[in-house]
């Protein structure tokens, strides 16, 4: 291997994209990639054609990696490592191997990286890591024991991380070999028979499992983790407040241990002791009240279980905290979504600036104001959005709830107007075609209703519910029923539990006059969900029947539950005088 001598020009080139950064593709085509890269001409201002190479695959590799183009940036950073003794080169062809989860290429370009830096404990870190994907128990096995090895400290420190990289990254039967293989060599280690244990509950060996968990706690009875996890077997066991009770001992002895209090938590809600959960939490919030991290946790876990009252508390502890801020507001704006405060809702959605749920959140928002009476702010905010990103799955479900929003306030014509602006940049969109379909039923726009359905169905044959749609809308109108009869029995094969879908099919029968079919598929909707118009369809059939009793019965049941529902009230006064 030829070492080439450019410690000025690395440096450089890595130093200016110091971190593996990929960012989503914007479309850029490989020959429009390498126009960029030639018009920098680079490569140029080196005289060595090695050189030269080596720069041209380095700056091609962070070019295309900025493009979302990880294979051809993997690509790159891998033929650099071999054209360079540089490890810097050969860690970012590892871990963009890895991201892009070609794990043969990044077993090779691990292997290099140690070759090139035997005393780095992150290279044989990502050895182990590229190698339990390949499924190397060999390899994996002594770059662990490598790790330990080249590691500050004790065994005992280092194990933990490894026996979790194992339980995240490897499967089942790869996982078990290398955490027995693990045991062996470092035999006072409970973490690895923790590991065992773990991958024999995964894999439902129950008896198993608890023996590790054993064996663990003979090395060291404190082990919190497999404190928790025998726990969980044996409350699944049935073993009850028994099976909790070394827990709470360790946190009568250690009750500052937040890992352990939030497992505690955590196993109370899985054992469906929802209320002692929930006196749990507080005792969390009360030991930890200046520690954001807990609350934020304590808080989702009290949404889990309905304490929305308690979550809110928490969560407001957290935002005056300053952290998890976004995340924080977020849900607290889907409590008061919840409690129909839009006005709230909609401040807590807009305190959400950032991270994975921000556009959901600012959604939300913009579609509220609508709620509120204030389309103009609501659309304001809708554009402003659209604006923020070039997602296309992002762009459509903008569209999709700004006319949500328009429908609410029965501006169909702008909602129309604004899902076929959408359907001229997204061609033929299966959502926004069955979005304007339902729209322009509203509008009376029958050739648009039908057009789009068609469409959705021809590029989505499966889709249920734009079958039923179709169905559904011939078979109330009494029109085409052959017709109306192939579309419901395919909604219906495909979701066979779905109450609309079910009464779809049943009013069809209705329309054939196959009134024993209909009744019984309508009765089961009507179980699914005694919805309204599910209601006037059996009273209807069922009056027609001759059971004016039973019929009677269903439409003054769900009267009660809506007394001013137009087509109920249709119906009765229809067949009763």
């Amino acid at each position: 291997m030829k070492t080439i001598t450019l410690s000025a020009l690395l440096t450089a080139a890595l130093g200016a994209c110091s971190t593996v950064t990929v960012a989503q593709s914007d479309g850029t085509s490989i020959s429009e990639l390498q126009n960029e890269i030639a018009s920098a001409q680079v490569a140029k201002q080196f005289s060595v054609r090695e050189e030269s190479d080596l720069v041209f695959n380095i700056l091609s590799a962070e070019i295309a990696g900025r493009r979302g183009l990880v294979g051809i940036a993997a690509q790159n950073y891998f033929e650099a490592a071999n054209a360079t003794d540089d490890p810097r080169v050969t860690e970012r062809a590892v871990k963009l191997a890895l991201y892009g989860r070609d794990w043969q290429r990044a077993e090779m370009a691990s292997a290099r990286w140690v070759e090139l830096a035997p005393e780095n404990v992150e290279a044989w870190q990502y050895r182990a890591q590229s190698s339990m994907q390949q499924r190397d128990i060999e390899t994996a096995s002594a770059a662990m024991e490598q790790v330990v090895a080249l590691s500050d400290g004790e065994p005992g420190e280092v194990i933990p991380s490894l026996v979790d990289s194992i339980l995240r990254q490897s499967d089942a039967d790869v996982g078990s070999e290398l955490l027995e293989r693990l045991a062996s060599r470092f035999p006072d280690s409970a973490d690895a028979q923790y590991g065992i244990g773990r991958f024999a509950m995964s894999k439902g060996e129950r008896e198993m499992a608890l023996e590790a968990f054993e064996r663990a706690l003979v090395i060291d009875p404190n082990n919190v983790d497999t404190l928790l996890s025998r726990a969980r077997l044996q409350v699944v066991a049935g073993e009850g407040d028994a099976a909790l009770e070394p827990i709470t001992e360790y946190l009568t002895r250690t009750p500052d241990d937040l890992s352990a209090q939030l497992g505690y938590a955590r196993l109370l809600i899985d054992s469906g002791k929802v209320d002692r959960a929930a006196d749990h939490l507080e005792v969390i919030a009360e030991r930890f009240p200046a520690d954001a991290d807990a609350l934020y946790t304590v808080g989702l876990l009290a949404l889990d279980i309905t304490r929305v009252k308690s979550a809110e508390s928490y969560l407001l502890s957290v935002v005056a905290l300053d952290k998890h801020q976004d995340n924080a507001y977020y849900y607290l704006g889907r409590i008061s979504d919840s409690r129909r405060d839009y006005r709230e809702a909609i401040e807590r959605y807009q305190g959400v600036q950032s991270g994975d749920n921000f556009f959901d959140a600012q959604m939300r928002a913009a579609e509220l104001y609508g709620l509120v009476g204030d389309v103009v702010t609501g659309r304001k905010l809708f554009g402003t959005l659209k604006t923020y990103t070039d997602d296309k799955t992002v762009q459509i479900e903008l569209i999709n709830t700004e006319s949500r929003m328009l429908n609410g306030n029965d501006m169909y014509e702008e909602s129309l107007s604004v899902l076929s602006g959408g359907l001229d940049q997204y061609n033929e969109n299966p959502k926004l075609l069955y979005s304007r379909a339902l729209v322009a039923e509203r509008l009376g726009q029958r050739e648009v209703f039908e057009s789009d359905l068609k469409k959705v169905i021809e590029v989505q044959p499966d889709n249920a519910y734009a079958l039923n749609a179709l169905g559904y809308f011939l078979t109330d109108r009494n029109e085409r029923l052959d017709e109306a009869e192939g579309y419901l029995k395919k909604a219906y094969e495909l979701l066979p539990e779905d109450a609309a879908i079910t009464d779809s099919l049943g009013w069809l029968y209705y329309r054939q006059g196959q009134f024993e079919k209909s009744i019984e598929l309508l009765q089961k909707a009507y179980k699914l969900m005694p919805d309204t118009e599910i209601a006037a369809h059996l009273g209807e059939v069922l009056w027609v029947t001759g059971d004016q009793a039973n019929a009677t019965k269903v439409w003054e049941e769900a009267l009660r539950e809506t007394p001013d529902d137009d087509l109920l009230n249709r119906v009765m006064k229809k067949y009763i005088r």
